[in-house]
């Protein structure tokens, strides 16, 4: 026992050895990534962290960072979580950065506050969005090629009521140039989103003002969105038409739709499809799948 004693007190410095040069060897070395990935978590005070996502749900997020250790971050005090490094995937996982809409309708989420935003619709349409607060944005949208001839002005004002519900109201303002003439009409929208940025369920119902009075037509919106994989994220937006002039000849309108958004660091590409729906005696017509495309930029870091 006294021998074998000696020999483990003579072994102990060489073992240390060896376990410290085994953890600098599984240490990454300069100039490669690390071997976790890395996020940076932007909250609604500004503060930004970065470190590992430990754990992600409705309610919670925790987050390991290098100086703060564990930290434990309220869902609604997040704007987004974005993967800065993944071991061996070039491109890492993007978030749905323009949760504000879906593709042609809005939602209850808002434009990040100080940032900008544009989009494109099959090149023919632009339209720019600020965010003021995190509960106020602006945005104008024209017709690409000739400005003056197809405008909108719109604003929209949204808050949360709990941590997965969000009520909003959007005022659009929409111009079209005939001749000489600019005729509009204003357009109201009340919206409510349930869930969170990446994954959401957005109910609207919108009336033309015209002289100071509500439309009798009524449309409807309903749409999802869902993050399916790290850079894909699937979008339906679906429309219908409550409400008439008195005319029988159409008794139903709707637009159906589906789609994907590739999902990139600071921009997003859409494709889609439109399947526009009319029921009526004395309609006839062909059932069309329309194509669609949009481009989506966030202007600034």
């Amino acid at each position: 026992m006294r021998h074998y004693a000696a020999c483990m007190l003579l072994l102990l410095p060489l073992l240390a050895t060896a376990q410290q040069d085994d953890y600098y060897r599984k240490q990454p070395k300069p100039g490669k990534q690390a071997v976790r990935p890395v996020y940076t978590i932007v909250l609604r005070d500004g503060t930004e962290l970065r470190g590992e996502v430990l754990r992600q749900d409705s309610v919670e997020a925790v987050i390991r960072t290098r100086n703060l250790g564990e930290v434990r971050l309220r869902a609604d005090q997040i704007i987004r979580i974005e993967q800065q490094d993944l071991q061996g995937e070039p491109g890492g996982t993007y978030a749905n950065l323009f949760p504000q809409t879906m593709r042609l309708a809005p939602t209850a989420f808002q434009a990040e506050q100080g940032r900008v935003y544009f989009r494109s619709h099959l090149l023919y349409v632009s339209q720019f969005d600020y965010g003021i607060t995190d509960n106020w944005s602006v945005g104008t949208s024209f017709f690409t090629v000739v400005p003056t001839s197809l405008f909108s002005l719109n604003t929209k004002v949204s808050f949360p009521v709990s941590n997965r519900v969000r009520l909003g109201v959007q005022a659009q303002y929409v111009g079209v140039r005939f001749d000489r003439n600019v005729e509009g009409i204003t357009y109201l929208q009340g919206i409510v989103t349930t869930g969170d940025r990446q994954n959401n369920t957005t109910l609207g119902l919108g009336w033309g003002v015209s002289n100071g009075s509500l439309s009798r037509n009524v449309i409807g919106t309903f749409g999802l969105v869902r993050k399916v994989s790290s850079k894909l994220s699937f979008i339906t937006e679906n429309f219908v038409l409550f409400g008439g002039s008195g005319s029988r000849t159409v008794d139903f309108a709707g637009l159906l739709s589906g789609g994907v958004r590739f999902d990139r660091r600071r921009h997003a590409f859409d494709v889609a499809a439109y399947l526009p729906v009319v029921i009526g005696n004395r309609w006839r017509g062909p059932v069309t799948l329309v194509p669609f495309g949009s481009y989506h930029l966030r202007i600034g870091k």
